[in-house]
């Protein structure tokens, strides 16, 4: 039994550490619309160097929002720009998405406590 639970934490240990997390760059409330802004490190892309970020929600105060738009700048790293419609009130605030078919989940409260 303690080799199979070792075996099973050291394959999720290597599953966690394929994949570099995206990090929170910036959150504004401009032009009637709430835009986030992550970084993807270039590590994150598939063999094609490609990348791919769907299923992209927005938890806040109890309400589940879908993007209304998603666009992805590719450099050394790439930004990807989420804009939903816009909040007034942040509340128990979570990103959701995914990239390369990989599922993220963001704590953006704790990022906005601390910036």
């Amino acid at each position: 039994m303690k080799k199979a639970l070792l075996s099973l934490a050291v394959g999720l240990l290597a599953v966690g550490c394929s994949f570099a997390a995206p990090q929170f760059k910036g959150l504004n409330n401009k032009h009637g619309k709430t835009t986030i802004q992550i970084e993807i490190p270039a590590s994150d892309r598939d063999a094609s160097n490609g990348l791919s970020v769907d299923n992209v929600k927005l938890y806040n105060n109890g309400e589940t929002l879908t993007a209304k738009n998603v666009n992805a700048i590719c450099g050394e790293n790439s930004t990807i720009i989420m804009e939903f419609k816009k909040l007034t009130t942040f509340k128990d605030c979570t990103l959701s998405f995914t990239v390369n078919g990989e599922p993220v989940s963001m704590d953006l409260q704790s990022f906005m406590m601390n910036h």
